[in-house]
C-alpha cells in the first residue's frame, strides 16, 4: 500500500487526505491545529497535530519513507517552504505543494518541490473556459473505477511516437492532453489530443483517463504523479 503525508488540513488539505485514503492510500494527515487533525481522525489512517517544521517530528513519524507528500498549508508560506525543504532532505521522492501566487510557486520549486499547484488560479481558468466554451464539459462524471489523472510517462516512452506506443490498445489509457515544460519553468505548453506522430520527451506530463488499477501502475512508478 502506498503511504503519503498531507500537511495542512484546511479545505484543500483535508479534501486531498480523505480522497487519497478512499483510493486505498495509507494517509498521515498533519496540522498544528489539534481541532483540524481531530476532525479527520476517522477518515484517514492517522491524523496528528505537531509542528512539521521540526525535523525531529518528521523523523519520528517516518516522513522520509513516504511515497509522496502534499504540503497544503495556505496561511504560512514560510512553513510551506521549510517543510518542503525538510521533506526533500529526508528523501521523500515526490513533494507536491500548494501556492497562492506565481512568486510562491517559483520559491517552492527552487527549494525542491516536484510539483506546485495553484488551486484558485486553476479553478478560475476552468470556470472561465466553461463560460466561454459552454459546449465543453470540464467536470465529467466518469464510471465507477475510472479517473482522470496526470501521469509522468515511463522513461521507456521517451523519444517514441504515440502511434508506436498505442496507448489505448496496449495500456488502456485515453490520452487527453500533454503538458510540455517551456523555458520558463512556471509555464508549460499544452498539446490537446496530440496526433500519432507526436513524440514524447523527458519532462512531459500526460492527462489521461483510465481505470484506477491501470493508473495505479503509473502512480507507483518513480517520478509519477496523480492529479485531478
Amino acid at each position: 500500500m502506498k503511504r503519503m503525508a498531507v500537511f495542512g488540513l484546511g479545505r484543500f488539505g483535508s479534501s486531498v487526505a480523505t480522497t487519497l485514503q478512499k483510493e486505498g492510500v495509507d494517509v498521515l494527515a498533519v496540522d498544528r491545529n489539534r481541532h483540524l487533525a481531530e476532525r479527520l481522525k476517522d477518515d484517514v489512517s492517522m491524523a496528528v497535530s505537531f509542528d512539521a517544521t521540526d525535523r525531529d517530528n518528521l523523523t519520528r513519524f517516518d516522513v522520509g519513507r513516504m511515497d509522496a507528500v502534499v504540503v497544503g498549508i495556505g496561511d504560512n508560506f514560510e512553513s510551506s517552504v521549510k517543510i518542503t525543504l525538510l521533506c526533500k532532505e529526508l528523501g521523500v521522492p515526490h513533494v507536491i505543494c500548494k501556492a497562492t501566487n506565481t512568486d510562491q510557486r517559483k520559491v517552492l520549486q527552487k527549494v525542491g518541490a516536484d510539483e506546485v499547484i495553484q488551486p484558485e488560479t486553476q479553478m478560475g481558468h476552468w470556470v472561465a473556459e466553461s463560460l466561454l466554451r459552454h459546449t465543453v464539459v470540464n467536470f465529467v462524471e466518469l464510471p465507477d473505477g475510472y479517473a482522470l489523472a496526470r501521469i509522468r510517462p515511463p522513461q521507456s516512452w521517451y523519444g517514441r511516437t504515440l502511434a508506436e506506443l498505442q496507448l489505448l490498445s496496449r495500456e488502456r489509457l485515453n490520452l487527453i492532453q500533454v503538458h510540455r515544460p517551456g523555458k520558463d519553468p512556471t509555464v508549460d505548453t499544452k498539446v490537446p489530443l496530440p496526433a500519432g506522430n507526436f513524440r514524447l520527451e523527458a519532462g512531459d506530463l500526460m492527462d489521461v483517463i483510465g481505470a484506477n488499477k491501470v493508473l495505479a501502475r503509473f502512480r507507483e512508478a518513480p517520478g509519477s504523479e496523480a492529479a485531478d
